[in-house]
């Protein structure tokens, strides 16, 4: 699946992100976002997929993984998909190098790394598995975290549709 493809599936979008809205959550966040995920908001500012699609497949370390999609964020001010609100929700719970960008149907997140060799890398992150005492903030240390894709483009190519409405 393409990112285009990706769009036309999601339900209840806004209004492509405007440029103005996208330098301000990259200024808070201290980053410019990826190219692939920019084009993604730029085109959908969020939306509701309701598990209907998923990754299933081994990810660059040879693992298989599972993730659905149900909230997909986006640049707004309604919580479940508000990726300021997300931002918050997540402090701290999530490695500082990577963001929330949606969730699976159980409400654990999947994210986009940020910074250094997780940049614009594609990550599932269990809620329930929380890190243990050890967990200093980082990717590496948190042993709730498992890498899905190199690239969001990647991530997206990898998801099929898990079941119809």
């Amino acid at each position: 699946m393409t990112i285009d493809e990706f769009v036309a599936q999601v339900e209840r979008k806004r209004a492509p992100a405007p440029l103005e809205e996208l330098q301000r959550f990259e200024a808070l966040i201290g980053y410019v976002l990826p190219d692939d995920y920019r084009h993604f908001l730029i085109q959908c500012n969020g939306g509701y997929i309701g598990g209907r699609y998923g990754f299933q497949g081994k990810n660059p370390d040879a693992q298989w993984v599972e993730a659905g999609v149900q909230e997909v964020g986006g640049l707004r001010d309604d919580g479940s998909y508000s990726l300021f609100d997300r931002l918050k929700t997540y402090q701290g719970r999530i490695p500082r190098a990577l963001i929330w960008v949606h969730d699976d149907p159980f409400g654990n997140a999947i994210c986009l790394g940020l910074e250094g060799l997780h940049r614009g890398k594609v990550y599932f992150w269990d809620r329930e598995n929380q890190p243990g005492s050890t967990w200093d903030g980082s990717v590496e240390s948190a042993d709730n975290v498992t890498l899905i894709a190199n690239s969001f483009t990647e991530y997206v190519a990898g998801l099929a549709r898990l079941h119809s409405d």
